[in-house]
């Protein structure tokens, strides 16, 4: 990679300068909290412990999806962008 342009683990710094990945959240609608809370009740009732991590997407995506699209291609980037780095 040239000096302008490197990749250093999943960070992408250009110029020096350090560049995080969008996500917006969305502003919430009745809509959308009506889905995300739909998907956190069946991971309640139903308990099937193996699907709770596709039915935490769908929360997600429902919530921010540009932050679920971002959650699926670099889980570490979409966690830095909500929690910051570690």
């Amino acid at each position: 990679m040239s000096d302008a342009l490197s990749d250093v683990g999943s960070r992408v710094v250009i110029d020096g300068i350090e560049y995080v990945p969008r996500a917006e959240v969305p502003e919430l609608t009745d809509a959308r909290l009506q889905t995300a809370l739909a998907e956190l009740v069946a991971i309640q009732y139903f308990r099937e412990h193996h699907k709770a991590v596709a039915q935490a997407w769908n929360v997600l995506n429902a919530l921010a999806p540009e932050l679920a699209a971002l959650a699926s291609k670099n889980p570490r980037a979409a966690f830095e962008r909500i929690h910051g780095r570690e």
